[in-house]
């Protein structure tokens, strides 16, 4: 399964990423209407649907040099801090907005922590950095929920 994202600006377009070989796809998109983009795909009648604030002339979009979980892999219903590394090259200030297909997030800004799910699986966990000109990049992380080793503990398990 894909996660959808809904478009920033109008909420009305849905985007869906591919995956790429480490799990991680990256897009950078400016308005609706002129998306740039590296993996993307969009699931709407026409993109010029979109009516947004038009980014000022000469800026830039932030860059996420990084998106790194501390664990991948996790058991049912475990954590997993998750940091993003994204600057501005116009110095701008950058806003950090968070979602996942699965289990819940805590935290704001460049880190949050992601508490998996009961169910196994993979889930996304998708990170939008915006600066204060209405730039916008966003990265799709992929952590899988595995089952824990066979225990030889005690209890017949």
């Amino acid at each position: 399964m894909l996660p959808l994202i809904p478009c920033e600006n109008c909420h009305a377009c849905i985007y869906f990423f591919a995956v790429g070989l480490k799990g991680e796809a990256t897009v950078k998109a400016g308005t609706c209407a002129s998306v740039l983009v590296v993996v993307l795909a969009v699931l709407a009648a026409q993109t010029s649907a979109c009516v947004s604030a038009p980014v000022p002339e000469g800026n830039q979009p932030p860059v996420i040099s990084s998106l790194e979980a501390k664990y991948m892999a996790v058991d049912p219903r475990a954590a997993s801090e998750i940091r993003c590394l994204a600057s501005d090259p116009d110095g701008d200030e950058v806003e950090f907005k968070w979602s996942c297909t699965g289990g819940n997030l805590s935290g704001a800004g460049p880190v949050v922590t992601w508490r998996a799910p009961n169910s196994y699986g993979d889930y996304h966990v998708m990170v939008i950095a915006k600066d204060t000109n209405g730039g916008s990049t966003q990265a799709i992380l992929t952590l899988s929920v595995v089952a824990r080793p066979a225990s030889r503990g005690c209890c017949g398990r």
